[in-house]
């Protein structure tokens, strides 16, 4: 039977697929223990709930890993639901990781190649330096390329990280065209690092979760240890001027109940913060809007407190 993605499930589909394990909890019931899972692959997640599962599920079955299951898709409280049937750990070789893990439209070279033409287009010498410090270190600028951008809201997907940076970037130099007293060097720097520390923040293995440190540091604190460590390399880069860098990264979420450490006081760091926002929303409401066919309601969005639009068919015109 061939593997059948998430989002093309429907109600009594039998299916017999490959699925990342997201979340599992052993519960009690009349007749003993089962399993309530949440299974997902590069499509989507689902609900799922294994009655009688064996030792395996029991006793090694953990998240993160990547299982084969059988099962016949249902329905609970007004949401498709797999019903377990057999499910057993997966071997390396029968599925690839593009099945598992969802991955930027855009291939690497692609990123790449954005990310060095923004560098290029830096006129100040140290901050130059300093982007070039960072991504002519290939083990970085490949983890850079990997890296997720987030867990589930926007550019939760493989290379995420580098096509929402560029975005970032991009957006703003056009938003810039219309301010002359604005530094556009601050503004692809700041578009390309703001969330560097995503690297290390988000792990990227079968599912895309939060590792230890991007819990206790987070990216924010961690791309601003990056940048001073890379500077101080820098023959006498002017201490200002890494200030003004850093503030613009560590303002980019900008309000203090988002967890910014500090508020955007400087143009650049607003610009920064504003087109951060624009393209990380854009990212989640494409996402939302591809899941409903890009028409018609959403469901209720809690993130942003409100439903979506996205229109109906239009007619065709005579």
């Amino acid at each position: 039977m061939e593997p059948k993605p998430v989002k093309d499930l429907v109600i009594n589909d039998k299916i017999t697929s490959f699925f990342a394990v997201r979340k599992r909890n052993v519960r009690e019931y009349t007749k003993g223990q089962f399993l309530s899972l949440e299974l997902g692959d590069a499509t989507g997640r689902i609900g799922a709930v294994w009655w009688e599962p064996d030792r395996f599920g029991l006793e090694d079955l953990t998240e993160g890993m990547v299982v084969k299951l059988q099962g016949v898709v249902g329905e609970y409280n007004g949401k498709k639901q797999i019903t377990v049937g057999r499910m057993r750990l997966a071997e390396d070789n029968e599925y690839p990781l593009e099945l598992i893990l969802p991955h930027s439209d855009q291939p690497p070279e692609t990123r790449r190649a954005r990310i060095l033409a923004l560098v290029e287009k830096i006129e100040n010498s140290y901050i130059k330096a300093l982007a070039e410090s960072f991504f002519t270190d290939e083990p970085f600028m490949t983890e850079y390329l990997r890296a997720a951008a987030g867990k589930l809201w926007h550019h939760a997907y493989i290379g995420g990280l580098s096509e929402h940076s560029a975005n970032v970037a991009e957006l703003a130099l056009r938003a810039a065209q219309g301010y002359d007293f604005l530094n556009k060097d601050y503004l692809i720097f700041g578009g390309l690092f703001h969330d560097a520390g995503k690297m290390s923040q988000y792990s990227t293995g079968t599912v895309i979760d939060y590792t230890d440190e991007g819990r206790l540091v987070g990216h924010i604190c961690l791309a601003d240890h990056w940048i001073c460590e890379r500077a101080a390399k820098i023959d006498a880069f002017p201490d200002k001027l890494l200030t003004k860098l850093r503030h613009i990264i560590l303002s980019h979420q900008g309000e203090l109940e988002y967890a910014t450490p500090v508020v955007p006081q400087m143009p650049e760091a607003f610009l920064v913060y504003y087109c951060d926002e624009i393209d990380s929303k854009m990212g989640a409401i494409e996402r939302i809007r591809e899941r409903h066919d890009g028409r018609g309601w959403s469901d209720y969005v809690s993130l942003i407190n409100r439903y979506l639009y996205f229109g109906e068919d239009e007619p065709e015109k005579e």
